[in-house]
């Protein structure tokens, strides 16, 4: 009787990981319980881009890929990058962080994607006037940001 609550168990929990909570989202390559795709990343050097790019050619622009229980939708074409993040930037603002990841793969919360709150309106405005030093405007950056992406 205990080894048969044990397989239900075992059954409705890798129903719900392995269905139920990707129904709604982008496909994306079968995550491994408790580890998602992270062995998957750490293949190659540096960490992930092959293995993005091999993701980008079977699942399209819009893929979902998972570190340990966490989905990550990663989003690879440049018109849908600046609709998603210039256009409509308010609803993807906030987003969560993923344990200590920034810390160990990059040493801290630096940059303007990863952080949130006061850090991110600090390195946003420390980023904007080092571009407009440069003579770069919001229109430039965003010609010069096509070119690199496409």
């Amino acid at each position: 009787m205990f080894w048969l609550l044990i397989i239900a168990f075992s059954v409705v929990v890798s129903f719900y990981n392995f269905y139920w909570k990707r129904r709604l989202l982008p496909p994306g390559p079968l995550p491994l319980p408790l580890l998602g795709n992270y062995l998957e990343l750490e293949g190659s050097h540096p960490p992930g881009y092959k293995t993005f790019e091999k993701w980008r050619k079977k699942y399209g622009d819009i893929y979902t890929f998972w570190l340990a229980e966490t989905p990550v939708i990663a989003i690879n074409e440049y018109n849908l990058i600046q609709q998603y993040f210039v256009k409509d930037g308010d609803t993807f603002s906030g987003r969560t962080h993923v344990g200590r990841q920034n810390e160990i793969v990059r040493g801290g919360d630096y940059g303007v994607i990863f952080v949130d709150g006061e850090r991110w309106r600090e390195h946003r405005r420390f980023a904007l006037q080092v571009f407009r030093n440069f003579g770069m405007g919001r229109g430039l950056m965003e010609e010069k940001v096509r070119k690199l992406v496409l």
